[in-house]
């Protein structure tokens, strides 16, 4: 299995894309509080969602629409309480805080993967909708961020960056985050495992990051108001998102075919209380 994907080009220009990505998180977050740089980041959410759209046919519901609504409208309340942002300086922080926040949003997911990963059978199963694995890679994901935001403010200079835990924080909470993205990428549909792991990764980062990092909250009622309600619009947008898939619609057979055999049941025209 390594092989093939450390072969495979596609993947290669994907892990280029990504550590490029890192490498600007970086200096974007060592000139931007993060009340400014979390709208920026979640704009990436655009060009995945017409990726998704055109080349990969995927196709939404009326309610999984007005999630996507409901997150356009948290971005932009976000983006309208910054307010005068706050300067960034370096951070100073303990080992032992950043292990705090980070241990959980690692290990939480993991259990869950390894309890709960167990894929419906039978005949009343209904294929899991790609939330949970948003969530589950959402929040490793949010954790290499906050990990990110510590390295780009730190004073060490040069590679004596590598005697913080910010690099290695970083590494392992990526590589756990995008494992669990990539299980549910094979899975479920690309924009709604995505949508959800990069609002969660997002909520994460502001709300983990502002507390360690001493970033402070907008003063002004008004901006402050706006911030938390962008925030409950984000969890909202999440919950919405169904659990489940629709029910595939079953293809009818070519003229001439046979029917498919056994036959499909319960039978088309059956009610719901004989399921």
């Amino acid at each position: 299995m390594a092989w093939t994907i450390l072969t495979n080009w596609i993947f290669l220009c994907g892990v280029v894309l990504v550590l490029g990505g890192l490498a600007l998180q970086i200096i974007a977050l060592s000139t931007l509080s993060l009340g400014v740089a979390v709208p920026i980041f979640v704009s990436g959410l655009v060009p995945l969602s017409l990726i998704a759209i055109t080349v990969f046919g995927e196709r939404l519901s009326g309610r999984e629409w007005l999630s996507l609504l409901l997150v356009a409208a948290a971005m932009l309340l976000l983006a309208l309480s910054i307010g005068t942002p706050p300067k960034v300086g370096s951070a100073e922080m303990p080992g032992w805080q950043l292990a705090l926040v980070v241990t959980p949003a690692l290990a939480v997911p993991l259990l869950l993967m390894v309890l709960g990963d167990h894929r419906p059978d039978g005949r009343h199963a209904r294929p899991v909708a790609g939330v949970a694995y948003g969530l589950s890679a959402g929040f490793p994901v949010g954790a290499a961020e906050v990990a990110v935001k510590g390295w780009s403010e730190a004073s060490a200079p040069g590679l004596t960056i590598l005697q913080t835990p910010y690099p290695y924080v970083t590494v392992l909470s990526a590589v756990v985050g995008f494992a669990i993205l990539q299980v549910g990428f094979q899975r479920c549909r690309v924009i709604i495992v995505a949508t959800v792991m990069t609002i969660s990764a997002k909520i994460y980062l502001l709300l983990v990051g502002t507390t360690l990092y001493g970033e402070p909250w907008p003063k002004d009622g008004g901006l402050a108001a706006m911030r938390v309600t962008a925030l409950a619009l984000g969890l909202v947008a999440v919950l919405l998102f169904p659990r489940y898939e629709r029910d595939p619609e079953p293809e009818a057979p070519a003229p001439g075919e046979p029917p498919p055999w056994p036959p499909p049941w319960p039978p088309p025209g059956a009610s719901r209380r004989a399921r």
